[in-house]
């Protein structure tokens, strides 16, 4: 079973079977579903896997500045390099997350006005 919260120090607390991980949001470069599973990349380049949907990560992340910007990618703008004109964007540790033709709009706006 495995269970996601944040502490009062503002660190995600993940359970897991082989134990608890504590981590900071702003480790976090971005994320990604794949199927009922969520892709965690950090700043470090550690990869964790976890047996959760991206929405629920959407919902916990997005008070620390994380944005939605495709039905498989939750990026920390934090972590953002750049917006290319192709709908992708480009994060610090060189990995691409695409924009949603459909989210296009919403996400640069958003992007634009946390700059």
């Amino acid at each position: 079973m495995q269970t996601t919260d944040i502490t009062a120090n503002n660190k995600l607390v993940f359970k897991t079977s082989n134990g608890i991980f504590f981590f900071s949001p702003d480790e976090i470069v971005r994320l990604e579903a794949n199927s009922s599973y969520t892709n965690i990349y950090f700043s470090n380049k550690k990869k964790l896997v976890a047996a959760r949907v991206l929405k629920e990560f959407e919902q916990l992340l997005k008070p620390f500045g994380f944005v939605r910007t495709h039905r498989t990618h939750l990026v920390n703008r934090q972590h953002i390099l750049c917006v290319t004109r192709e709908g992708n964007i480009i994060m610090k540790d060189a990995s691409v997350a695409e924009i949603s033709r459909r989210m296009k709009s919403g996400v640069l706006q958003e992007l634009q006005t946390a700059a």
